[in-house]
């Protein structure tokens, strides 16, 4: 509340998930993260932010899920559907040029926040990961479109959701990184109909930052040697993104790999 504190601001906004990719389509909810300083806590985002956004004439459909695995707001901005997260970071103000992709961020987080912070800094680490931006955004626009026709674009449903088949997409841009998008769409298909599951998909060597957070390694924990198909997110802490596909629906999608 109030003004800005000189050099820095009470809060800043990101927009994460396909709509930072670029591969956004109509109708689509738009990911967003609200990170706040260390004043204004989870409770103030959840109940005054709230309150604001319920005065707003332009806001409706507006919903508050507090207790989610990741917590988050709902709502409809002049139609245009907004999932709204919350992360508070370890310090006083938060300068307008604050780098999400470093990892001291995440020091003295607790989970929730890291969680979502993770949205960012995954998709900003998927872009940086890829040889050609726009191929990329090419061929992962083909087989978002592909998968929803086919039924399996859904992680709630057991199956892929956006960041996993984003995920796929860009290791096939590494593995073929002069390719155009058309071939690229092409060689998706040849590439995943071959792979040896549960070799997990990475796009680039996992590290430890040791702050504290659990990192995927199937090695020393149990749960992850239990996961079928792990693809695994590049930005620390790395996490598996498909860890809810079970074998029905592994079989599936490797049916609809060699369709």
């Amino acid at each position: 509340t109030g003004a800005p504190p000189p050099g820095g601001t009470t809060g800043r906004i990101f927009t994460f998930g396909s709509y930072r990719m670029g591969v956004h389509q109509q109708g689509a909810d738009i990911d967003t993260l609200c990170i706040t300083p260390a004043p204004v806590g989870r409770e103030d985002f959840f109940s005054s932010l709230f309150k604001i956004l319920d005065n707003r004439k332009e806001v409706t459909e507006l919903t508050s899920v507090p207790d989610a695995y990741v917590p988050v707001i709902k709502l409809e901005f002049n139609g245009i559907p907004i999932d709204l997260l919350h992360a508070k970071l370890d310090r006083e103000t938060i300068n307008s040029e604050v780098d999400l992709l470093d990892v001291s961020l995440l020091k003295a987080l607790d989970y929730k926040s890291v969680l979502s912070l993770n949205g960012c800094r995954v998709t900003d680490q998927i872009l940086q990961l890829v040889p050609d931006v726009h191929t990329f955004r090419l061929a992962l626009r083909a087989i978002k479109m592909w998968a929803k026709r086919r039924a399996i674009y859904s992680n709630a449903m057991g199956f892929l959701g956006g960041v996993a088949w984003a995920m796929m997409v860009a290791r096939v841009c590494q593995l073929y990184p002069n390719a155009c998008a058309a071939t690229l769409v092409s060689r998706f298909f040849r590439v995943y109909q071959q792979w040896s599951w549960p070799n997990p998909v990475m796009l680039c060597t996992l590290q430890d930052a040791g702050l504290g957070f659990t990192v995927w390694n199937p090695k020393s924990n149990p749960r992850d040697n239990g996961h079928l198909m792990p693809i695994i997110t590049p930005a620390y802490p790395a996490m598996n993104s498909t860890h809810n596909v079970m074998s029905s629906n592994l079989r599936l999608l490797m049916a609809e790999f060699k369709r």
